[in-house]
């Protein structure tokens, strides 16, 4: 039986995989452009091969950003 696996606090995210695990997981997430948080930390609703949808509805480029799943004290 194969386990299944959890994003970890601060942990990249960046393959398909791990955004579906997000997605499911209802990960906090922050994200990052040029090593600065550009909004607050938020789920990831949906993704795409070029954008990210958060929870509020914004759509950010998957290519131009970052994200990392929250530290435990933002969770």
């Amino acid at each position: 039986m194969s386990q299944v696996k959890q994003i970890k606090p601060e942990q990249p995210i960046v393959t398909d995989k791990e955004f579906e695990l997000a997605i499911k997981e209802k990960t906090l997430v922050n994200i990052f452009q040029n090593d600065m948080q550009i909004r607050p930390v938020a789920t990831i609703s949906g993704y795409s091969p070029d954008t990210i949808r958060m929870s509020d509805g914004s759509v950010i480029h998957r290519n131009a950003n970052s994200f990392f799943a929250a530290a435990n004290k933002a969770r």
